[in-house]
């Protein structure tokens, strides 16, 4: 450890740094000297300002509840609107809070997290192991219903990488979740020519926050300026991508989901392949995601 905020593991020519204490975030991972995410910021490792991570876990559910509010099982609840000056909920609680340490060795740890949001039944338990191997990360995220009644929820990582000028993304996805001006869900359609990553699209030149459905589990993004090349696979759990790439920005996401955004009201409303879960009572929702460095 290399302070109260942080642990380093190592593996090789793997370096991982991470921070329980702000959002039991990643802080840098790097291979043979070069990054793989982008490395934390002085705003996150010396004022815990997750949005400067390298990648930090959503849990209970990823990006956006619109307002702040949900419905399920036809009664309303209210969130902390926990992103201003936007209206919404966004990311669930974990990535906002510290993490314990249940374990570490040299090349792997272990992370938890409890919470419950007070009138919501959003009380849970959550995970994260984080383990080293000879060619990458494996990331697994876990929630478990720690409540007497269902819950809906869902997982995801968020990484962020490096955009430089030539930097490519390949994935293969059937559908997009358009969406309206606050960032909210309106409709979901074919994957337009413009967004077809099967195709190794440049990022650079775009500008882009959507939910991808249909997704496989793997993607692939390269680097040609350090010949590096990242393939990004993930269990079936994590059927949805984010791919965000924000104007004027030295970074860009690519981040393995389990749901659609805004996925709990679109499950009330009767919308199907939102990939959100209801857990029963002690009942887990779990997927591990790999970062594998070619």
């Amino acid at each position: 450890m290399a302070d109260g905020k942080r642990l380093e593991l190592r593996c090789g020519a793997i370096e991982l740094d991470l921070c329980p204490r702000f959002g039991g975030a990643i802080t840098r991972l790097r291979h043979d000297g070069r990054d793989v995410l982008r490395p934390a910021g002085a705003a996150m490792l010396k004022g815990g300002d997750q949005r400067f991570a390298s990648c930090f876990p959503l849990v209970p559910f990823s990006n956006r509840i619109a307002d702040a509010r949900f419905r399920f099982r036809d009664r309303s609840y209210e969130l902390p609107r926990n992103f201003p000056p936007e209206p919404h909920a966004i990311h669930g609680q974990g990535w906002q809070n510290p993490w314990e340490i249940a374990a570490v060795g040299p090349s792997r740890a272990e992370f938890t997290f409890r919470h419950a949001v007070p009138g919501t039944p959003l009380d849970y338990r959550a995970r994260q192991v984080f383990e080293l191997q000879d060619d990458g990360l494996a990331v697994t995220t876990e929630v478990t219903n720690a409540g007497s009644g269902p819950m809906p929820a869902g997982i995801g990582q968020h990484p962020y990488f490096l955009r430089t000028e030539r930097v490519t993304l390949r994935a293969r996805l059937d559908r997009v979740w358009l969406a309206d001006e606050r960032k909210i869900p309106k409709e979901r359609v074919a994957v337009p020519a413009r967004w077809d990553f099967s195709k190794t699209p440049r990022i650079a030149a775009l500008e882009l926050d959507n939910c991808f459905g249909g997704w496989d589990g793997r993607a692939e993004i390269f680097w040609p300026e350090n010949d590096l090349e990242l393939r990004l696979e993930a269990d079936p759990v994590f059927g949805h991508l984010v791919v965000y790439v924000p104007p004027g920005k030295d970074s860009f996401c690519v981040e393995p989901v389990s749901h659609a955004n805004d996925g709990f009201n679109l499950l009330e409303r009767g919308v199907c392949g939102t990939g959100v879960r209801v857990l029963e009572p002690g009942e887990r929702l779990a997927g591990t995601t790999r970062f594998r460095i070619a």
